[in-house]
């Protein structure tokens, strides 16, 4: 979720800088038309450039949010492998201890019946 959220955000920025480009672009050349649309676009730019740095906090605070999630799954996937080795030494532990149990059985009712 927290990577769909910083890549949503990242797709925002880069909008908002393509945007900005392809206006800018658009100011420096020379139309028909172009005198026209200045105070529109200048505006836009302005209101673009404003979104941007709204959104680079918010990208930078999602990427900490991302990385920090990102160590928590992290150490909790090391945990449960510590922890299915853990479980498996124990059931080892536990069948071995059958064995030799049923070993010692075995070999006590052998020694009483030989006598």
């Amino acid at each position: 979720m927290e990577e769909l959220k910083y890549a949503r955000l990242q797709q925002q920025m880069t909008r908002c800088q393509t945007e900005q480009r392809e206006l800018a672009e658009a100011l420096s050349g020379e139309g028909a038309l172009h005198g026209l649309f200045t105070d529109v676009t200048v505006r836009r730019l302005k209101s673009l450039r404003q979104e941007e740095s709204k959104l680079l906090p918010e990208l930078e605070a999602q990427m900490q949010v991302v990385v920090a999630h990102g160590g928590r799954v992290r150490n909790s996937e090391r945990l449960a492998e510590e922890l299915a080795v853990e479980l498996r030494r124990v059931e080892e532990r536990e069948e071995l201890e059958r064995l030799l149990e049923a070993g010692f059985a075995q070999s006590g009712a052998s020694s009483k019946q030989d006598r």
